[in-house]
């Protein structure tokens, strides 16, 4: 869910959905190492999904999703998001 809507708002703006929401609301209440993640990256990625500036959205949703994966403890799969990227442009 990250990658596919950080791929989208890299070529268009990201309606805001339920499922969206959903996806990091339970990412920021996950705990890592007996802490909860830093809520700024889940608050920057939602707030940026409408962003008209393609650049600017682009730039602000990619530092976001860099911060959520380290957050919770993931790598971010690059093969992922160029499956994702490949298909937006089909």
């Amino acid at each position: 869910m990250r990658s596919k809507a950080a791929a989208a708002a890299h070529h268009a703006q990201v309606r805001r959905t339920w499922g969206v929401r959903l996806a990091l609301a339970y990412l920021a209440s996950r705990e890592r190492l007996g802490s909860s993640a830093p809520r700024w990256p889940f608050d920057q990625f939602w707030k940026c999904l409408p962003d008209q500036r393609q650049q600017e959205r682009w730039a602000s949703h990619n530092s976001a999703l860099n911060a959520i994966y380290l957050s919770v403890g993931e790598k971010r799969d690059w093969q992922r998001v160029s499956l994702f990227e490949q298909r937006l442009r089909s």
